[in-house]
């Protein structure tokens, strides 16, 4: 076989250009820090870290996501504290406008005041977030919630669903709050009963519920009515029907025969006692009912507790307040009292719901975070350069340059001419 100088000399050039691209190769490692420069280096290396780089930008998406959802629900949070807030200084001057020292004039003064809070409410209930979307709309966050008429009557116009958003793998959590589950969806009473006085009463009786909230009622209603006997004391029988509107339907709780109990047999009326109206449903009556024969006297209702929005209540006190006096204003001060503590607690109860999705949000930040760094750390181990293994390397790729590099030299002008 023949050797031509110049495939001799082809073949070391070649050699030396292989071992330049190795270098070049390991420096760019070195500079770089990655192992995989290009899917050809390592295909399944390649492809795995492919896979982990979406992996972790998903999880950190997650993260973005709950970051959003904890922003807004800690403003939904803190608008309901200051309804808390609004809620509890309008109790303090219903317990003021109460008091019997109190005139018109002091009470409009009182009136005046809540009012402003009450505006102050609707504010807080049409509340915004940093987009200027409403936090109690529900899902329609571009919809302004409530609405005031000219009457103080306000109006609800969002919607009682939540939007959702991914904050984990298998985990969403609802970013909105529901204004009518916040505001408007709160029970009046005790939570489980309401009393209220006949329309037609004269007499400085005042009832308010006892807070037992042993059961509820449902169709069921009561009457409280009062008679006077023979020694002039005045002494109370119970009705109950299921159906109030038909005047035949009330039946007498203690009667016989379906008619009312004798007057010397009835329970003595003592202010301020409480009235057992059945097991476990009690009232409390102030002052004196004015007793009356074959049902034409006081009389006060027990019936079940409805939902009623904050602002109903609130506009009814203010209403009460402006136009009230006597045994009228105390009934409806002693309501608004009862229902002012309950729209309180729907506060808490609510704000209680957002205090356990924002602790939701922090465990599960918590997990994902520690799922971020697991995952950049595989990626690293398939990616990253061994530092210590690649400056071997090149040191030995560089040697090996240098060597063929000074053998090159020496045998480039080699030839058999120089021996003939």
């Amino acid at each position: 076989m023949r050797v031509s100088t110049s495939h001799m000399q082809n073949t070391a050039v070649q050699n030396m250009t292989g071992q330049q691209s190795e270098i070049n190769d390991t420096q760019t490692q070195l500079s770089s820090g990655r192992r995989v420069l290009r899917p050809s280096d390592d295909p399944t290396s390649a492809a795995r870290t492919l896979d982990l780089k979406r992996a972790t930008e998903s999880v950190e998406r997650f993260n973005r996501n709950g970051d959003l959802a904890r922003t807004r629900l800690s403003m939904s949070e803190s608008a309901l504290e200051q309804a808390g807030n609004e809620l509890q200084r309008i109790r303090e001057l219903t317990v003021q406008a109460a008091n019997g020292s109190q005139d018109a004039d002091t009470r409009s003064y009182i009136a005046a005041e809540i009012e402003e809070r009450y505006k102050q409410l609707v504010e807080l209930g049409n509340s915004r977030d940093g987009n200027g979307e409403y936090l109690f709309s529900g899902s329609r966050t571009r919809t302004q919630p409530f609405n005031m008429g000219t009457d103080g009557h306000v109006t609800y116009h969002g919607d009682q669903n939540s939007r959702e958003v991914r904050i984990g793998p298998g985990r969403q959590i609802g970013v909105d709050h529901s204004g009518f589950d916040a505001f408007m969806k709160v029970p009046d009473g005790n939570g489980q009963y309401q009393a209220f006085q006949g329309e037609e009463n004269r007499g400085t009786g005042v009832v308010s519920v006892v807070d037992g909230k042993v059961r509820g009622l449902s169709a069921e209603q009561y009457r409280i009515r009062f008679a006077e006997d023979a020694d002039g004391n005045t002494r109370y029988a119970i009705q109950r029907t299921h159906n109030p509107e038909d005047e035949n339907a009330w039946e007498w709780v203690n009667g016989e025969n379906g008619g009312p109990p004798a007057v010397e047999d009835a329970p003595r009326y003592e202010p301020g006692a409480t009235i057992e109206v059945d097991d476990g449903v009690r009232v409390k009556i102030e002052g004196q009912p004015e007793p009356g024969e074959d049902g034409d006297g006081d009389y006060f209702v027990v019936t079940g507790s409805r939902s009623q929005s904050i602002f109903a209540t609130v506009n009814e006190l203010i209403g009460a307040l402006k136009e009230g006096e006597g045994p009228d204003f105390r009934n409806a001060a002693d309501r608004a009292l009862g229902d002012l503590d309950l729209a309180m607690e729907n506060t808490f109860r609510v704000r209680a719901e957002i205090g356990a999705r924002l602790s939701t949000l922090d465990s599960e930040k918590a997990s994902n975070e520690a799922a971020v760094i697991d995952l950049k750390q595989a990626t690293s181990d398939e990616r990253d350069l061994d530092y210590a293994e690649a400056t071997g390397r090149f040191n030995q790729e560089l040697t090996g340059l240098e060597a063929a590099q000074s053998t090159f030299g020496r045998v480039q002008n080699l030839s058999l001419f120089d021996y003939i």
